[in-house]
């Protein structure tokens, strides 16, 4: 595997990032709306993809919470167990 070379671009940034910082940037989205999460609390929502279908069928709106974020999805059941679960996928 190649290494990524990056060069420090002039975009205001007021510190660069080390190694170790970099590791743990994630990406995704900033709860602002984005695809994903709706960046809702989820108190209304279960933190378990698939009790959140447990009395749903397919294509059931539904919402789960991970690490404290709230994402609304569909209920979808996907190889290769075909477990219907609460999907965010589109």
């Amino acid at each position: 595997m190649e290494k990524l070379k990056l060069k420090a671009l002039e975009l205001g940034a007021r510190e660069l990032l080390s190694r170790e910082q970099l590791r743990n940037v994630l990406g995704g989205v900033d709860g602002s709306g984005g695809t994903g999460g709706s960046g809702g609390s989820g108190d209304d929502c279960l933190g378990d993809k698939v009790q959140a279908c447990k009395d749903k069928n397919e294509g059931n709106s539904c919402c789960f919470t991970y690490s404290g974020r709230r994402y609304d999805g569909l209920c979808r059941a996907y190889a290769p167990n075909y477990v219907k679960h609460c999907s965010d996928l589109n």
